[in-house]
């Protein structure tokens, strides 16, 4: 179905004396699409070399095709950032090391102040990271593909 469809209001909800939706509103159910069914999200920057990420760079997805190479990802301070629960989400493609470090007052999950986490998986090929502010000094990992570590 290329286009949205308008609902088939001329037939009942539910079938009569019961509380089973009808086939017809159903199928109208399972073809609904919502634009991100099609839409293909391209990284908001891609990067080569170590970078340092900004609070611009919040709520949108960070490529590190760095190849063999081993590369330092540093994220913004977590204080400055206004928004709880903000979120941000890394992407390494390549079988270099990528090293995720936080402010010197902040800290990735379980690890200490200005601590990282890393990535030296050498098979995957795409590994990511999904992180999320839930304190003024505190990223959680919420989801993530491939091994990662904290230090």
């Amino acid at each position: 179905m290329d286009r949205q469809q308008q609902a088939p209001i001329a037939n009942p909800f539910f079938m009569p004396n019961s509380q089973v939706i009808t086939p017809v509103w159903q199928r109208w159910f399972q073809r609904l699409k919502i634009r991100d069914d099609e839409t293909r999200r391209r990284p908001y920057k891609t990067f080569t070399t170590a970078a340092t990420l900004t609070t611009w760079d919040i709520g949108k997805t960070v490529l590190f095709d760095i190849g063999a190479t081993d590369t330092v990802c540093v994220l913004p301070d977590a204080d400055n950032i206004k928004d709880l629960w903000a979120w941000i989400q890394i992407v390494r493609m390549g079988a270099g090391r990528l090293t995720i470090t936080a402010d010197s007052a902040s800290r990735i999950e379980y690890s200490s102040e200005g601590g990282s986490i890393y990535c030296e998986e050498t098979r995957r090929r795409a590994a990511n990271v999904t992180l999320q502010i839930v304190a003024a000094n505190q990223w959680a990992i919420i989801a993530g593909l491939g091994t990662w570590d904290v230090d």
